[in-house]
């Protein structure tokens, strides 16, 4: 398995200045990461739910490594903040985490966004007309030439050489005023279930937008996203779920920007506004 297939997004920490209790957002994660299936059930020493909760808080810490992680839990303070009675190693964490489907963590997300609902935390990020700004894009985490599982992406070099790796569509409400984001879950580009063919960004994007519906039904949104998502398939499927959207486009991409482009370079006078 990769060890980077299972990725945690960042918890917002600005959360007492929302009035909002931090350490009952901390709660929630345990209580949840405490029910989700446990595969190893000869394990003792080191709890699922501890190796979970262990994964989020070397995020919020902003550890820069694994390693730096496993040093810091070594100063004590990880059970008092993030109530962690056993902390992995760097290696035991990748052991434990390796075989946890990335969809148990849905809820977790759904729980927190319930929570700074609750606590008047989404209002100030408000962007227009009562609409969230949401950006998605897309990011690698993983990448190997080695070291690869069945959910791999892969690329073919030409001396012969294949190149694993893992990638993902993240997504957060943001507000150009404040520092403060709010990570929704994220969707995996990996292979699907039964296919050999590469999943891209654009798959990961419609799936993320139907799953994003249905943990936020009544949720306004703006998506915001780069120029590999103009395309009418796409606009489609905002369309049909609803979401308002900002777009990229690329110069050349689409024939009638492109003219407008042109014409507005050569008589810029009447194309003013």
């Amino acid at each position: 398995m990769c060890y980077g297939r299972l990725v945690f997004a960042e918890m917002p920490l600005e959360i007492r200045q929302y009035e909002t209790d931090t350490h009952a957002l901390f709660r929630l994660l345990r209580e949840h990461f405490a029910t989700i299936a446990d595969d190893r059930v000869d394990e003792v020493e080191i709890p699922l739910s501890d190796a979970l909760m262990s994964a989020f808080a070397m995020f919020s810490l902003k550890a820069p490594s694994l390693l730096a992680f496993d040093k810091q839990r070594a100063e004590g303070n990880l059970k008092t903040i993030y109530g962690i009675t056993h902390t992995p190693c760097d290696t035991r964490m990748r052991e434990r985490l390796d075989p946890v489907s990335p969809e148990s963590l849905r809820p977790s997300f759904t729980l927190v966004f319930r929570q700074l609902q609750r606590g008047k935390a989404l209002e100030p990020m408000a962007f227009l007309d009562g609409h969230y700004l949401v950006a998605l894009d897309g990011t690698g985490y993983f990448s190997s030439k080695t070291i690869h599982c069945a959910s791999c992406l892969h690329k073919e070099h030409r001396n012969g050489s294949i190149t694993y790796y893992h990638q993902m569509l993240g997504a957060a409400i943001i507000h150009p005023d404040c520092r403060a984001v709010i990570p929704l879950m994220p969707e995996p580009i990996v292979k699907q279930d039964g296919t050999q063919k590469n999943d891209c960004e654009r798959n990961a994007a419609k799936r993320f937008i139907t799953k994003l519906r249905q943990d936020h039904p009544h949720l306004k949104v703006i998506i915001t996203e780069d120029a590999l998502s103009s395309n009418a398939p796409h606009i489609e499927t905002l369309h049909d779920y609803g979401c308002h959207y900002i777009l990229g486009v690329k110069e050349g991409d689409h024939g009638i920007f492109s003219i407008r482009w042109g014409a507005t370079r050569m008589y810029p006078r009447r194309h003013r506004g």
